[in-house]
């Protein structure tokens, strides 16, 4: 399927609206035809390793009833005429079309790309008034759904308590669009919105990844004790005698923060390996076996691509260029060859004879290409 994007200037999308306010974008995708139907994405649904959920507002054993994948083909024939939602994550890895739409919004950084979910929903479908903490394009691929949504963000949102989906207990909005196949609403981070299938719908949800300042201390923390560097012990060589013995004093709690800012004051390398393990981490399924290969020259026996499930970015300086695979790292030297050769690796899903011939002629990189194929990083191309 070639996706299109339409009626949008990357540009001003970013400056007006990005993580500032929501935006409807007609016909985005003009002439949209889905390419799934909702039988097979309930037929999707029913697999092992496929991340699935079931909304049921309605017909549940209790309202707004989460079940979770994988499903059986008798789960849906159960299932009440309205009022409930089917829900299939990461699609992009199941159906290449998918993958091929992810290619539309490369004016955003790639790490930033979290995974396409498709959503199914009869008339009066939805999953309730919601907020996701991270920025999403709702794009529309078949029939019309409703949404409702503010202009700005919901801080400290009260929920429905005792649900398995945080519900907002109240919710008004400013805003309304109905959505046809084509058309797509960008929604930023902690913007509450509902949205209600008018009549039979596929959504597709294209959410970005955010990580937390916990997350980046944690990542930052496994490299700092990795490279020893955290070991330093508390220390107080001017104790303080005028205080009681089980005290805690302000003097202590100062020392403490001290020793931990200059922690965080390290070397910018040791930051961008952290970060690039963080951004990079993922898990690699096990449901096809590595390749094994041992000698390069096997490599053109077949035609290669990168993992759905693989996450590789980069980061260049002057004199080296840290390559990130799956949490793990690679250090190459930043000549205007390799960094050709990085960025067409991270650019395109299939290995092209170009990548091939280039990695075949540098060592770091023939080990390199070599490692992600045994590692399963990088896979035999799938034959449809």
């Amino acid at each position: 399927m070639n996706w299109q994007l339409q009626n949008f200037d990357s540009e001003s999308f970013i400056s007006e609206y990005w993580q500032k306010k929501p935006c409807v974008i007609r016909q985005a995708f003009a002439d949209l035809q889905s390419p799934i139907s909702p039988e097979e994405l309930a037929g999707l649904a029913c697999e092992e390793d496929v991340h699935s959920r079931l909304v049921m507002e309605k017909g549940g054993e209790s309202p707004w009833q989460l079940r979770y994948g994988p499903f059986k083909e008798s789960d849906f024939l159960s299932l009440p005429e309205s009022h409930y939602s089917l829900l299939v994550s990461e699609c992009e890895k199941w159906l290449p079309e998918f993958a091929e739409l992810l290619e539309s919004f490369r004016f955003l950084p790639q790490w930033r790309i979290d995974d396409v979910m498709i959503s199914y929903a009869p008339a009066g479908g939805s999953v309730g008034p919601h907020i996701d903490e991270y920025d999403v394009f709702l794009l529309q691929i078949e029939g019309l759904r409703d949404w409702q949504f503010d202009n700005q963000r919901m801080n400290h949102p009260a929920l429905i308590p005792d649900l398995d989906l945080a519900i907002l207990e109240s919710f008004t909005s400013d805003q309304q669009a109905t959505l046809a196949p084509g058309d797509m609403l960008y929604l930023p981070p902690g913007v509450a919105h509902h949205g209600v299938a008018v009549d039979a719908c596929l959504t597709c949800s294209i959410g970005f990844r955010a990580p937390t300042a916990t997350e980046v201390l944690e990542s930052f923390a496994l490299e700092i004790d990795k490279l020893g560097l955290g070991m330093q012990r508390y220390r107080d060589p001017d104790l303080e005698t005028s205080r009681n013995a089980n005290e805690i004093t302000a003097t202590e709690i100062g020392n403490f923060r001290q020793m931990v800012e200059q922690l965080l004051d390290q070397p910018e390398n040791i930051w961008v390996e952290s970060i690039g393990k963080l951004l990079s981490d993922t898990v690699i399924s096990e449901a096809a076996e590595s390749a094994e290969i041992a000698s390069f020259d096997q490599l053109y026996a077949d035609d290669w691509m990168i993992n759905p499930d693989s996450k590789i970015l980069y980061h260049q300086d002057d004199a080296n260029i840290r390559f990130f695979c799956n949490g793990q790292v690679t250090e190459l030297p930043n000549t205007a060859a390799t960094l050709e050769i990085i960025q067409q690796l991270c650019g395109y899903v299939i290995i092209s004879d170009v990548v091939l011939d280039g990695c075949k002629r540098d060592p770091a990189l023939n080990h390199l290409l070599l490692s992600m194929v045994n590692s399963n990083a990088i896979i035999p191309v799938i034959d449809e």
